[in-house]
């Protein structure tokens, strides 16, 4: 493969070209973990990027790197659904069912940058980090999204309440419903459902 010699461009080049490539390179990590490559290394990445080795080692010292770069870029695109309407607003039949739906589609969405990051995360402690930040940021949207029944609990039922529900939602066990369990996204959706509103309405 060819490179091209970033620093004969103009500044503004150089930086705009540097940021394609990158964002491209980590578009190919991404469409790999899709195809269960957990672990793709340089050269895989490389060769399917068409970028040259050299120019991948420029932007990234090592595979580890080069993956968690790539589960980093994908949390932007997590972001965008995990939002919810009017949060904690509602009857709570409608926040269970938006709640779930969410969760449900959300996993849809991330599931091979998921696998990967659970695969990548006993190795690299940033992406172990960044797990479990999402992990408490989750927990805290459950309490925000039904703030109103968690309020009117005594402290003890709240805490069980609070750590049920987090277990039953979080990604880990929404993956183990829809991979372990074979259950189909509607499916899915009726447990979780069905399970928060006894959790919440007891």
């Amino acid at each position: 493969m060819a490179d091209v010699d970033e620093r004969a461009e103009p500044t503004d080049g150089r930086v705009a070209r540097r940021q394609r490539n990158i964002d491209a390179v980590l578009d190919v990590v991404l469409v790999m973990f899709a195809e269960d490559a957990m672990f793709p290394s340089m050269e895989q990445v490389a060769r399917r990027s068409g970028l040259s080795l050299r120019s991948l080692y420029r932007y990234f010292a090592d595979p580890g790197e080069l993956r968690e770069a790539a589960i980093a870029r994908n949390d932007e695109v997590a972001r965008s659904l995990t939002r919810l309407h009017a949060i904690g607003e509602g009857p709570l039949e409608q926040r269970i069912d938006d709640f779930v739906s969410m969760r449900v589609s959300l996993h849809s969405g991330m599931a091979a940058v998921f696998r990967a990051t659970v695969a990548n995360a006993t190795s690299h402690p940033r992406v172990e980090e960044a797990r479990a930040h999402n992990r408490t940021m989750m927990r805290q949207q459950f309490e925000r999204q039904f703030a109103p029944e968690l309020s009117a609990m005594a402290d003890e039922r709240r805490k069980t309440v609070i750590a049920a529900a987090d277990l039953l939602t979080q990604l880990d066990s929404i993956e183990f419903l829809r991979t372990f369990r074979d259950l189909s996204e509607s499916e899915t959706r009726a447990v979780l459902i069905a399970s928060l509103a006894a959790l919440l309405t007891d």
